[in-house]
């Protein structure tokens, strides 16, 4: 579920959102938009043979879905009850420090809500600002506080290649060292990646300072106990994003909210992904072949420690991979490296050349 509702729209941000306005019935308006929605999502499923099963995972994201409310928890409870929920089930909610209150998360926990991603992104009060965050460093610490003294399950972000990184000497150790003060059982690690009109476009760190902070937090977070599970992805054994997983591995997975991505696997050789428009409560189609699946999961299995079982023929070149140090050789399977998931990109084009010379 996406929720596009921001208090502030920070100036590095290409996901789709809106800045909430009090004096406006946004959320009436989200809500007409989600019931239509929600029928016309059933509509998707009927036309490909698909049907609601129990939900094994929920995720909200955005914007800042903690926004939504006392008053979301309850509109949301009642998309889900004809649907149902797992006792088990994994649901996240994404959270900005400051956007939040100790009723707005007893509405959501007695709905199921039981693990939380924290859009803290820096630990530093001066990169907080060079960022366009709006929340402090004290909001981020109490934030975490509370989280730690109740026990949630969360995850917070990490965002490398800020700009002023290397002038200003951004000493990751150090707020890595404060962060793990509070126990969090998973990371997700983000490299900025900022559009051509970005203010600070011209002040970005370049790829090898990038590269090694990377492999810093990388090796850091290792020796703490975190397991590098995906490219942006580290979790304690057990934490990994059960929801996130669905994805990487092209599960079916449905999806409402403007821009929102649904996934239908129909067989084993087509799937349907769809995104909601903005404007209208009606979704665009992708249909995607079996040769563009192949690439997908291909792709996908790359970025995971599961790894992927590479086609025969290609022993010389998964070779010069881990000669490289960018992949390991287990079993049947190549898993790559951190270093190999900083250059997954270089190394699909390896792929590519590859099978274009095979041809």
């Amino acid at each position: 579920m996406h929720v596009p509702f921001c208090k502030h729209l920070c100036n590095y941000c290409d996901f789709y959102k809106r800045k909430l306005d009090s004096s406006q019935n946004q959320f009436e308006d989200f809500h007409q938009f989600l019931s239509a929605s929600v029928k016309r999502h059933e509509d998707l499923m009927k036309a490909h043979n698909f049907e609601w099963g129990v939900l094994d995972t929920v995720y909200l994201g955005g914007g800042t879905p903690s926004l939504w409310g006392e008053k979301g928890a309850s509109f949301f409870q009642k998309i889900l009850e004809p649907i149902g929920v797992s006792k088990d089930a994994e649901f996240t909610m994404e959270i900005d420090p400051g956007t939040w209150s100790p009723t707005m998360l007893d509405a959501w926990k007695k709905i199921g809500l039981n693990r939380i991603s924290i859009g803290t992104q820096t630990l530093d009060p001066d990169f907080l600002k060079i960022m366009d965050r709006v929340h402090s460093l004290d909001d981020s610490l109490h934030f975490l506080e509370v989280l730690q003294k109740e026990n949630w399950n969360y995850s917070l972000d990490f965002l490398l290649g800020i700009p002023f990184s290397r002038e200003k000497k951004r000493d990751i150790k150090k707020e890595l060292d404060l962060l793990l003060k509070y126990s969090p059982k998973h990371i997700s690690l983000y490299i900025l990646n900022a559009r051509s009109k970005y203010p600070h476009i011209q002040d970005m760190p370049d790829d090898e300072f990038i590269r090694d902070e990377y492999l810093f937090v990388s090796d850091y977070l290792k020796k703490h106990g975190f397991h590098h599970y995906e490219v942006s992805n580290f979790a304690l054994p057990g934490f990994e994003a059960r929801h996130n997983q669905k994805y990487w591995r092209a599960e079916s997975v449905a999806a409402l909210g403007p821009t929102g991505t649904g996934y239908f696997q129909l067989n084993k050789n087509e799937a349907l992904r769809y995104k909601w428009k903005v404007s209208e409560a009606e979704v665009e189609v992708e249909h995607l072949s079996d040769k563009e699946l192949s690439l997908e999961q291909t792709y996908l299995s790359l970025r995971t420690s599961e790894g992927w079982i590479p086609p025969k023929g290609s022993e010389c070149l998964m070779k010069s991979w881990t000669q490289q140090g960018y992949a390991e050789a287990q079993n049947e399977r190549v898993k790559l490296t951190s270093l190999g998931f900083l250059m997954l990109d270089s190394l699909m084009d390896d792929l590519f050349r590859w099978e274009a010379q095979r041809k």
